[in-house]
């Protein structure tokens, strides 16, 4: 019989690292939540993949495959209408042209982080459960990937079922009704559009195939969405140091 508590990685290991130059401490509180140290941005970000591989590594694998239309190979037969859909999108290629395009920092950084991940994979004691109950295996992290799932994870999703909805309501009432229900743009707001652009209709034409594969856009269990920001003065901080972060708007989702 599986235990699944005992598939949770090992978080009490020192590791030495010959590509490091300078030491990295990960020290979790009482809530889970990884704290990392270090003097160095390189070895910051190595750590960064690190933890963020311990604590979601299926969930960045399966975000992937998403991406890439390959989720049926985890999902079986309710993935394939999703992976018709992204396999349209093109994401891989979106995303190699923006890794393509990101300054020498964020490249560096990426890199780092891509480093972490794989070298956590590479120091597997226990493959995750859910590997083990699919009989996979997970493979190497690239750098254009976590741009990949951050697609997938933000950009793709959004408001994506919602603005499906509207285009629906609007061929059923008509254009002029749905305007007066739909919040939209201002007057005089700026629309951008690729210079030469029709409408053609395949847009509107779309919209049913699209529903049917938006079924299986949201991860397993996604419900509602919400978001956040704070900001926490130095006085209350250990460090001295003020506080601020935020997130996307996200949804509560299996696997989170």
């Amino acid at each position: 019989m599986l235990k699944p508590d005992s598939f949770l990685p090992n978080l009490d290991t020192n590791y030495v690292i010959k590509e490091l130059s300078a030491d990295v401490t990960i020290f979790r509180d009482k809530w889970g939540i990884p704290h990392i140290k270090s003097k160095e941005s390189e070895e910051l970000f190595f750590a960064q993949g690190f933890v963020t591989a311990q604590d979601r590594l299926f969930q960045m694998d399966l975000d992937r495959l998403r991406c890439l239309g390959k989720s049926s190979e985890y999902l079986g037969k309710k993935g394939i209408s999703n992976d018709k859909l992204n396999l349209k999108r093109n994401f891989e290629s979106v995303a190699k042209a923006d890794l393509a395009k990101a300054s020498i920092e964020a490249k560096q950084m990426i890199k780092n982080f891509t480093k972490g991940v794989n070298f956590y994979i590479s120091h597997l004691e226990k493959l995750p459960l859910e590997y083990q109950l699919l009989n996979k295996e997970p493979e190497n992290w690239e750098d254009w990937h976590s741009i990949l799932v951050y697609k997938i994870r933000n950009a793709a999703e959004g408001s994506f079922g919602g603005k499906l909805f509207y285009s629906q309501l609007a061929s059923v009432i008509g254009a002029e009704k749905a305007a007066k229900l739909i919040p939209g743009y201002f007057p005089g707001a700026l629309l951008t559009l690729p210079p030469g652009s029709k409408f053609t209709g395949e847009i509107e034409n779309a919209v049913k195939e699209l529903t049917e594969a938006a079924e299986n856009f949201q991860s397993i269990g996604a419900i509602d969405g919400e978001s956040n920001g704070w900001a926490i003065s130095g006085e209350r901080t250990y460090s001295g140091i003020p506080l601020v972060g935020g997130d996307s708007h996200r949804q509560l989702d299996t696997p989170n």
